[in-house]
């Protein structure tokens, strides 16, 4: 439960402001709206109560863009027009650069544009199903059930890039400081014993290479720190190009417990933006081809390509997706289901919340073995170092007191 700090005006025209508990800006949003307020600003309470941090800068966070389009919906559901509801938004305390992108939207709306291409022109960064879920509302009349559902499922992303990256934060200290410890060790502690390398008869191995590693890093500590940073530098670079991402997800997609937390992950995603999209109406082969788009693991994007072209040759889904093999029977089984009752968004909602489930706990077991496993290997090096250095002091004929 995140605490949000707000300002705004309730039917009397008075402003009011405080602070609400709220596990998201849409919760927070919809508990003020209950309250009959008109909300001017919303943000993560940063410790100072007496008013709401308003951010100037030109950057828009996720959460700027949410809580937006969540307003918008409110307003369109209470029955305003869309004019007036981002005439309402160019007037809102959001940042300068939500003001002037709504601004640009507002122009456009004047001169017949439809909010869909608006939205498009801007610089606002949107997934691509929300620009098709708001063209499939401005098609159907419910822009303002559509772009709700956009909202949700930005929320849900955004709540499992935080969930990944919290539970991340504990492992990686973790390993950062090993690497710390290991590093303390070869620079201030083995190079204190390379006069036993002279004054030991015969040196054991080991001592013989901890205590010769120690010496050279701690006589080439530049070339070390340089060689260290191009390695992290080559690991960011390997990590964010997509010629070499590509291979790396298919290797770890199908590595145990790993790939098993990533394709769940994979597939929990898909299954929900699919029934989004469907709930949405928009069209089956349009709602295959963005959900699609949602997977991250290139192997399973390319088979749920093919799933749509058998579709689109008079396929079923389920059979479709028992053919290319991405799904689980039990998957298929419950599309098969939601294909004859006529309700396959709510079965793949169904669907998507299995998913989701399952990816917690693998991704609960994937952390509990990773942080055994790196005390283990740090223990290890530790312990061979001062294993090291023991049997270098041990094997020395005369040591000076």
């Amino acid at each position: 439960m995140n605490q949000y700090v707000y300002e705004g005006i309730d039917k009397s025209g008075e402003k009011i402001s405080g602070t609400i508990a709220a596990e998201s800006f849409r919760a927070a949003a919809r508990q003020l709206e209950a309250r009959n307020l008109s909300v001017t600003a919303l943000d993560i309470d940063d410790g100072n109560t007496n008013k709401p941090v308003k951010s100037r800068s030109n950057k828009i966070s996720k959460n700027d863009v949410i809580l937006v389009f969540y307003e918008i919906a409110t307003m369109l559901r209470a029955g305003v027009s869309l004019k007036e509801a981002i005439e309402a938004q160019c007037e809102s305390a959001h940042s300068e650069a939500v003001l002037d992108i709504f601004q640009k939207l507002l122009k456009q709306l004047k001169t017949g544009t439809a909010f869909s291409a608006a939205v498009r022109n801007t610089a606002l960064k949107v997934p691509d199903y929300m620009h098709h879920l708001i063209e499939s509302g401005e098609i159907t009349g419910r822009l303002a059930a559509s772009i709700e559902q956009g909202v949700e499922q930005m929320e849900y992303d955004l709540k499992v890039q935080s969930e990944t990256r919290s539970a991340l934060i504990y492992p990686s200290i973790l390993v950062l400081s090993g690497v710390i410890a290991v590093g303390i060790m070869f620079l201030f502690v083995v190079p204190k014993f390379a006069s036993l390398l002279s004054s030991a008869d015969e040196m054991p191995t080991l001592a013989w290479l901890v205590i010769t590693s120690g010496v050279w890093v701690n006589e080439n500590k530049l070339g070390v720190f340089i060689g260290l940073g191009a390695l992290i530098a080559g690991a960011v670079f390997v990590f964010t190009q997509e010629r070499f991402k590509i291979p790396l997800l298919n290797f770890f997609s199908r590595m145990p417990v790993v790939g098993s937390w990533l394709n769940e992950s994979d597939m929990a995603v898909w299954s929900k933006m699919l029934s989004i999209l469907l709930a949405s109406k928009v069209p089956m082969l349009d709602a295959l081809t963005l959900a699609a788009k949602s997977s991250r693991i290139p192997w399973r994007k390319a088979r749920l390509a093919q799933v749509k072209s058998s579709v689109k040759s008079g396929v079923a889904l389920s059979a479709a997706l028992q053919q290319e093999n991405v799904v689980s029977p039990t998957t298929v089984n419950l599309v098969k289901v939601g294909e004859k009752s006529g309700d396959l968004s709510i079965t793949l909602a169904s669907v998507s919340r299995l998913y989701d489930q399952a990816s917690k706990k693998r991704m609960q077991t994937l952390l509990s073995l990773i942080e055994p496993i790196a005390i283990l290997v740090i223990g290890v090096v530790i312990g061979v170092i001062i294993m090291g250095i023991i049997l270098a002091i041990t094997s020395a004929n005369d040591i000076a007191i």
